[in-house]
C-alpha cells in the first residue's frame, strides 16, 4: 500500500500487513538469539516499552527465539509475541480487540517496507480464569526479508521496533476511546 510521499522517484510503501483467522504455521530452523545482537537489544526495548506505564498490554508468550528460511531465493527470519490487555475488564472485550486489529492494522501498514516486512495479526483465545468469560489474546508474526541472514535480522529487528511504535500509538488511542465510551 502506497503512503504518501516520494523520496526522489521512489514511492514510499508500508508493512506488509495481514489479519488471519488463526496462526499459520512457520517453517525454517529455529535461531537463538543473543542478548548482545541488534535483534536481542530490538527485543528487550519491546519488552520494556511493553512493560511501561504507557502500554495497555503485557506479553504472554515472550519473543524467545527466531525462525530462519533460507528456501525462498534470500533470507527470512520470523518470530511470534501473543499479548493481551494488562487489566482483566478489557480481556474479553471484542469490540476492543477489533479497534485494536484495525489501528494496528492501519498504523504497520503505514510503515516499514512491504518487499521486506510482513506482519500477521491473529485474535486468539487467551488464558480464562473464569469458565464462562473467553479472555482474548493477541497473536503477532514478523517476518523480514533480506539478501543475507544478516540484512535480515536487521531488518527484523527495525520491524519489532515499528511493531512496538504502533503498539504504545494504539494504546494511547485505545485509553482516548475508553475514556469517551465511559462519559
Amino acid at each position: 500500500m502506497c503512503l504518501q510521499g516520494e523520496f526522489g522517484s521512489r514511492s514510499f510503501t508500508g508493512m506488509r500487513v495481514e489479519v488471519a483467522e488463526k496462526i499459520p504455521v512457520r517453517t525454517g530452523r529455529a535461531y537463538e538469539i543473543g542478548a548482545d545482537e541488534a535483534a536481542g537489544l530490538a527485543i528487550k526495548n519491546f519488552a520494556a516499552a511493553i512493560k511501561s506505564e504507557d502500554s495497555l498490554f503485557c506479553v504472554v508468550q515472550p519473543l524467545e527465539r527466531l525462525s530462519l528460511d533460507e528456501s525462498t531465493g534470500g533470507s527470512v527470519y520470523s518470530g511470534d509475541v501473543v499479548l493481551e490487555f494488562r487489566d482483566t475488564v478489557y480481556k474479553s472485550q471484542k469490540s476492543l480487540h477489533f479497534l485494536l486489529l484495525e489501528k494496528l492494522n492501519a498504523l504497520l501498514k503505514a510503515s516499514g517496507s512491504q518487499e521486506s516486512l510482513e506482519a500477521t495479526l491473529c485474535l486468539t483465545s487467551g488464558s480464562a480464569e473464569e469458565l464462562n468469560q473467553k479472555e482474548l489474546a493477541l497473536w503477532i508474526g514478523l517476518a523480514a526479508k533480506g539478501d543475507s541472514p544478516e540484512q535480515a535480522l536487521l531488518r527484523w529487528g527495525l520491524g519489532l521496533a515499528q511493531i512496538q511504535q504502533a503498539l504504545l500509538f494504539s494504546s494511547r488511542f485505545l485509553r482516548l476511546h475508553l475514556t469517551r465510551a465511559s462519559e
